[in-house]
């Protein structure tokens, strides 16, 4: 595979870890440029990065992504601005002719989704979504068990974000927690695990029943929700997601019952959890792991156990084959707008306090400014 020429777009706290994920892959990966409004940030960004300083003044920095993309016209665009911004940023990188890898969510807006996808569609385009919770270990593995039906019929799963962040994270930037630029603890928070748990249980979502309060911070929108996806194949998945726990306890944890096992997996204070045994009460875990350990150290050597902690190395892995042999990305466009769907589809429950069927046509977080 020929090296691709390598941008990002905004240089916040995410663009560190797609920018450590990118060097993993400098062999498939060249950066030539970075881009925030705020020149400071992407200098400190490259400054931090790791490269040596020679190779550092060979980056171009940019103010302005319109211009970026005209000289430059890099083969792969990260988007790691606010949620708000995705859909023009993206759609701009679309046009100039690049890849693009968007951070969670997608976009705010499904009609924005599915003109996004539609455009990559005729420029001949791959789009993947930061959605790196498909790429946890052991993660695929299991999926693909599920599918083939090792852990027999699939019967619920139960998905909790405790993401806990003070007042001062909405406070030092003013497009956080408002619902033009970002959405609250279920869209921002908690769309990771919602993916990873939709994708999981490997149905489509037919209804939705959810509730959202705003308990704590001040901001426009949530910081508590919690919902009921219906399912077809009657399986059933419960969400609850919060910012108002314990900042140094953030926890993010799913539960999946089938006829013939369950499946237990979380993060606590930066640490990973899973445990897998059958109806029986057998453990499996280990078997998981040692075919994780495995294949890891085939496809990377000692390397890839040292960037385990930053999932978004398997994201470009996975965008970068994607491109290389023409497939879709694990983590694609039309299963990032899904999540927005979902999502949206609880805040319109809320809002109308009813049950809502899926598919979603009109509503928008437009109609939520109104909410509290």
């Amino acid at each position: 595979m020929s090296t691709l020429s390598y941008a990002i777009v905004g240089c916040g706290v995410v663009a560190k870890k797609h920018l450590k994920a990118a060097l993993f892959h400098k062999e498939h990966l060249n950066l030539q440029a970075v881009v925030d409004q705020n020149e400071a940030a992407a200098r400190l960004l490259l400054k931090n990065s790791g490269l040596p300083e020679k190779m550092q003044k060979q980056v171009r920095v940019y103010r302005d992504s319109d211009q970026m993309l005209k000289e430059v016209r890099p083969e792969l665009t990260a988007i790691t601005t606010p949620s708000g911004s995705h859909y023009e940023l993206a759609c701009k990188a679309l046009t100039s002719g690049s890849h693009v890898l968007v951070e969670k969510p997608l976009t705010l807006n499904l009609e924005q989704a599915r003109q996004m996808l539609m455009l990559a569609e005729k420029q001949n385009r791959k789009i993947a979504v930061g959605h790196i919770y498909r790429f946890f270990p052991l993660v695929q593995a299991l999926e693909a068990d599920l599918r083939a039906g090792v852990f027999g019929r699939i019967l619920y799963g139960d998905v909790k974000v405790r993401w806990g962040h003070d007042q001062a994270y909405y406070d030092q930037a003013g497009w956080r927690g408002t619902w033009q630029a970002d959405g609250g603890a279920l869209m921002n928070q908690s769309i990771h695990a919602l993916d990873l748990m939709t994708w999981l249980l490997g149905e489509s979502v037919t209804d939705v029943c959810g509730m959202i309060d705003r308990q704590v911070h001040q901001m426009q929108a949530e910081d508590f929700g919690m919902a009921i996806l219906k399912m077809t194949g009657q399986v059933y998945c419960q969400l609850e997601g919060t910012t108002n726990t314990d900042p140094d306890q953030q926890e993010a944890s799913f539960y999946i019952c089938c006829s013939e096992g369950e499946i237990r997996g979380s993060i606590l204070a930066g640490k990973p959890r899973i445990m897998v045994r059958n109806r029986a009460g057998k453990k499996m875990t280990g078997a998981y792991l040692k075919k994780f350990v495995r294949q890891t150290y085939q496809q990377f050597g000692l390397k890839g156990f040292t960037v385990l902690k930053n999932p978004h190395t398997a994201l470009y892995g996975d965008l970068l084959e994607a491109i290389r042999v023409q497939r879709e990305p694990l983590a694609n466009g039309f299963s990032g707008m899904k999540a927005v769907e979902h999502v949206l589809a609880i805040y319109q429950s809320a809002k109308q306090k009813q049950q809502i069927a899926l598919p979603v046509s009109d509503f928008d977080l437009s109609g939520m400014n109104s909410f509290f």
